[in-house]
């Protein structure tokens, strides 16, 4: 080998190690100590992806404080106080909270008795339209509305009732919904 490229090769480790560590002091903001390393070749190509500002640091966004809900109190992280006692406020009382409950109205979903049915078949299908009814409690529903005429399934919101009650009627099992009582 020449000369010329033993001398570049002695170099580029030296490069190398240079590019290396310019990187690294643009990615954890260590440029400033090492503004004066910044060579004009490849190294300068690198430092010019991270600007620096007057104060030393990266021109980069902040990195966002997250706010952690915990019931009604708010803490907000962060960094510089992060041995300090959290900020925390007195909760927020309404002078009577309405729930949804309150507000929207109930509806029965009610099975009509008719000596056609089968048992099994109106057992089955109550089980499977309304997940939150056992099959006991579907039995007890099926025996009660043979022997009056009908009873109440379940009571839900006016969707969920019309929906129920329309699943039941395409299995020819014949329910009603009625708006429930406010009393």
């Amino acid at each position: 080998p020449s000369p010329r490229r033993q001398n570049r090769m002695k170099m580029r480790p030296v490069l190398l190690l240079l590019v290396a560590s310019l990187s690294l002091a643009g990615a954890f903001s260590f440029a400033p100590t090492l503004s004066a390393l910044k060579p004009a070749g490849i190294g300068a190509r690198i430092c010019a992806r991270t600007p620096i500002t007057a104060q030393g640091r990266s021109s980069s966004p902040s990195i966002a404080k997250p706010k952690t809900f915990v019931g009604n109190q708010v803490y907000t992280a962060s960094p510089q106080t992060a041995g300090a006692q959290p900020k925390v406020g007195p909760p927020k009382l309404d002078k009577k909270a309405k729930s949804q409950e309150d507000e929207t109205p109930m509806f029965k979903v009610i099975l009509l008795g008719d000596n056609d049915y089968e048992q099994a078949h109106v057992v089955v299908q109550i089980t499977k339209t309304i997940p939150s009814v056992q099959k006991e409690e579907a039995l007890k529903n099926f025996v009660e509305a043979q022997m009056t005429g009908s009873s109440v399934i379940i009571v839900v919101t006016e969707e969920h009732a019309e929906h129920y009650a329309q699943q039941l009627k395409r299995q020819q099992i014949y329910a009603k919904i009625e708006q429930e009582d406010s009393n």
